[in-house]
C-alpha cells in the first residue's frame, strides 16, 4: 500500500487507457486490467522460475564477471548522460 508505483501507474497511464477502452466497450477496459495484471504477474512468476534454476549460475565466477563487466557498462553510460546533459544545458 505504501509503495507510489501502482498509483503513479494507474493516475498517469492506466486510468486513461481504461476509460478510452470503456468509451469503446466495457469488454475492452476488462481485457485491459485482465490482460495488464495477467502479464504483471506472470513476468515476475517467469523471472522467479528462471532464478529458481539458475542457481548454480549465480554462485560461480560467471556471474560476478557478468556483474562486473554491466557495472562497468553502466558506468559509460553515466559518463554518456552526464555528457548529453551538458551539452543540452548549453555547457558543454
Amino acid at each position: 500500500l505504501l509503495s507510489p508505483h501502482p498509483y503513479l501507474f494507474w493516475l498517469s497511464v492506466g486510468t486513461p487507457i481504461m476509460l478510452r477502452a470503456k468509451a469503446q466497450n466495457l469488454f475492452s477496459a476488462v481485457a485491459f486490467v485482465l490482460g495488464f495484471y495477467f502479464f504483471l504477474v506472470g513476468s515476475k512468476i517467469f523471472l522467479a522460475v528462471l532464478t529458481g534454476k539458475s542457481k548454480r549460475f549465480l554462485t560461480g565466477h560467471a556471474y560476478v564477471y557478468t556483474l562486473r563487466f554491466l557495472g562497468c557498462l553502466l558506468c559509460l553510460l553515466s559518463i554518456f548522460l552526464f555528457k548529453e546533459g551538458f551539452h543540452l544545458l548549453g555547457m558543454g
